[in-house]
């Protein structure tokens, strides 16, 4: 079975840009999704050894026990903070289990760091303690609509987990068992924006009343940064809350354990959950919208490139195929009514018709075979004009003497159709193909000469540049823009007047030579300039 040809139809612009913007977005996004499992594999990369380092911090502490005969105070001290920092670095909860020492988790408390002069102002005797909250039942102080406002997360390492909430203080007076590392805050104000050691208050205070302080010495401390001022250290201290609520089971510890043997004086086991970074896309939310709205614009903007080219590449398939199909059309119309003309004549002659008229119809027939040679003979023509390989020998060529020529040749139908061609014969020598020049301007004064109405003037100037020819024409011009194309007759009243391939070829000569032919009407005036 044979398949019929595709029909070529006219291409649509949209439709190419649709189909090229759907294309660009999926080459697009393929490489911005390869590049984001790049970016991906980093950002796991990054975050896991984040974790290891979180979970590596929380032994810091640890190793401080080293050479050390027994553990101090301050020694459980940093290790609950580690503990407790471990939870407001990751949200994830631990416990460490000391022999001989107890259990210690990351459950919420409260930490002060408190430096002073322990005799005199000597630098020697300045000391520095590492302090928690004597009993949690004064963490309710801290959990007032008030200091809630303050609390925020944790502003240590890179933004991998999620950060438990911390809340910065500093007390201008506490009491403290320094030798039990324990302290009670008495007059607190809420602190924000840490950093380093530098505390900013925020004029939120509050006073604490405690039950029992006994064994506790009540301390003042009216500054709260350890920078040096002035070359004089003052007594400082700051102090946060950290940790969570409740307590850590061992169930919840399920995610690491880490046994550790300090000194062979110390047994330690280490048990904590397994820190979740967040997720990538959670984490690179707003650059992975931006991302896409970047590649988006980008797909929509390359698209206009390979539409074009596809468009472009279409409509000339389309217009040669209709060119085709016009070319072949205007040559069955024009042939069409002479070869009808000689069948009728042939019919009547056949007919053994009067002798007298045989004569006559032999004649008609010879006039209609003359007129279809013509034809050919233009056809052969357009064909050879259309021919850009075709060889062109250029000679300096007295433009005005070739213009006199022809419209010397055209004198018979000028003089019959009482036309008056005016021409000031000026010597103007160009550097061209005679035989192409001739034969378009030859085509350009027949179409005036042929289409002019009768008894006017047609108008010829030359000028050094510009060939200017223009005629009244004898019907109204419909379709002035497409009258270089071939079998283009510019109105149907022409008939069978010529083939319509004169100006055509007269247009792909001049082409060809290099220079331009222009046209147009300005009321019943038709002009056709060429532009040297």
């Amino acid at each position: 079975m044979k398949v019929r040809k595709e029909t070529i139809e006219k291409p649509k612009f949209l439709k190419s840009y649709v189909i090229s913007a759907a294309i660009m977005l999926a080459v697009f996004f393929l490489i911005a999704f390869i590049f984001a499992v790049f970016l991906w594999n980093i950002y796991v990369s990054d975050a896991e050894s984040e974790g290891i380092y979180y979970k590596s911090a929380i032994e810091e502490g640890l190793y401080e026990l080293i050479d050390k005969e027994e553990i101090t105070n301050e020694d459980l001290n940093k290790i609950k903070l580690g503990a407790a920092s471990y939870y407001s670095q990751t949200t994830s909860k631990c416990k460490i289990k000391i022999d001989g020492y107890g259990e210690i988790d990351s459950s919420k408390t409260a930490a002060m760091y408190y430096s002073c002069w322990a005799e005199n102002k000597d630098m020697d005797t300045y000391r520095s303690y590492v302090l928690l909250l004597a009993d949690n039942k004064y963490l309710e102080y801290f959990n007032t609509p008030e200091a809630l406002n303050y609390y925020l997360p944790c502003e240590n390492g890179e933004e991998y987990y999620p950060k438990g909430l911390e809340l910065e203080f500093y007390c201008t007076e506490f009491y403290a068992d320094l030798e039990k590392g324990l302290f009670i805050p008495v007059e607190v104000e809420i602190c924000e924006d840490s950093h380093n050691t530098s505390f900013y208050p925020t004029g939120v205070k509050f006073r604490i009343e405690p039950d029992n302080t006994e064994g506790y010495t009540l301390y003042k401390s009216t500054n709260y940064h350890t920078e040096f001022e002035d070359n004089t250290t003052y007594s400082v201290n700051y102090a946060y809350v950290s940790g969570h609520d409740g307590t850590v089971t061992d169930e919840e510890c399920d995610g690491f354990w880490n046994e550790i043997e300090i000194d062979s004086k110390y047994h330690v086991e280490i048990l904590g959950e397994n820190p979740e970074y967040i997720p990538f896309t959670t984490a690179c939310k707003d650059q992975i919208i931006i991302a896409a709205v970047i590649i988006i614009w980008l797909a929509l903007a390359f698209a206009f490139i390979p539409a074009s080219i596809s468009y472009n590449a279409k409509k000339r398939r389309f217009e040669i195929f209709e060119y085709r199909r016009k070319m072949v059309d205007g040559m069955a119309h024009d042939l069409k009514t002479p070869m009808a003309a000689i069948s009728a004549y042939s019919e009547n002659l056949s007919n053994n018709i009067a002798t007298d008229k045989k004569e006559y119809y032999a004649g008609k027939i010879e006039e209609k075979v003359s007129q279809m040679n013509k034809m050919v003979n233009d056809i052969l023509e357009f064909s050879k004009s259309e021919n850009s390989s075709a060889v062109i020998t250029k000679t300096d060529v007295d433009i005005g003497s070739v213009i006199s020529k022809i419209i010397s040749d055209n004198e018979h139908v000028i003089t019959e159709r009482s036309l008056k061609v005016n021409f000031d014969n000026k010597s103007v020598v160009l550097k061209t193909d005679e035989k192409m020049f001739e034969q378009a301007v030859s085509n350009l004064i027949n179409n005036a000469v042929l289409y002019s109405k009768v008894g006017t003037d047609i108008e010829v100037s030359l000028v050094p540049g510009v060939l200017s020819i223009s005629n009244i024409s004898a019907e109204k011009l419909e379709d002035i823009k497409n009258l270089k194309q071939a079998f283009s007759k510019g109105c149907l009243a022409r008939g069978s007047k010529g083939t319509g391939l004169g100006l055509a070829i007269a247009d792909n000569n001049l082409t060809m030579l290099g220079y331009k032919l222009d046209i147009k009407s300005d009321g019943e005036k038709f002009i056709a300039t060429v532009k040297l």
